[in-house]
């Protein structure tokens, strides 16, 4: 309800605008896929594929402080013991230490929770912390991204391991131009 009245409060049209004038902007996600690597490798962990839909979030455009939700994550995880979880609560915090032009480099930290396998596994969580950049659509009042590649530390299943993976965005998967169907974008300017 906040993040409405917050979105709601920053809702104001203005003819000519750049970024720099908006406090706040728009992260949004149809979803993403993800491949990753946890390290040291056992029998239950070594591949994990990731699927997260509907991503909805905002960022501060002066320091870069940004948040995203998504209700829904998918997990799979190919070792000996291949396995697959479903979460219900995915939340992603992050500081753009670096952004330009739609590039982004900083520190992050997540948690999915409320995992579902059989029956709702309440004290089941993943926990990652680390780097992450990337490359993203910025316009004035929306950020979408494409690709972020992340690395550092996850806790899952109460064990500590070291996570590399990368992430797609489901839009440009999904449409033949890319970003091309928001029309207004001109790529020009960013670079």
């Amino acid at each position: 309800m906040v993040f409405v009245l917050a979105l709601a409060a920053q809702a104001q049209v203005y003819e000519e605008t750049s970024r720099d004038d908006y406090d706040l902007s728009l992260n949004f996600s149809l979803g993403s896929l993800g491949v990753g690597g946890l390290f040291p490798l056992d029998e239950r962990t070594g591949l994990e594929y990731s699927l997260t839909v509907m991503g909805i979030g905002m960022e501060h455009n002066k320091t870069g402080l940004g948040m995203w939700f998504s209700p829904f994550g998918m997990f799979a995880w190919n070792g000996d013991d291949t396995s697959t979880s479903y979460s219900f609560a995915n939340m992603h915090v992050y500081w753009n230490a670096l952004s330009h032009r739609g590039l982004y480099l900083g520190p992050f930290a997540s948690a999915s929770y409320i995992f579902f396998d059989d029956a709702p596994d309440w004290g089941r969580y993943i926990f990652t912390a680390g780097l992450q950049a990337g490359l993203r659509m910025e316009t004035n009042r929306v950020n979408m991204n494409f690709i972020s590649v992340e690395t550092g530390y996850r806790l899952i299943d109460g064990q500590h391991k070291f996570f590399v993976g990368a992430k797609v965005d489901l839009l440009p998967i999904f449409t033949w131009r890319g970003w091309g169907w928001l029309g207004n974008v001109n790529f020009s300017d960013s670079w």
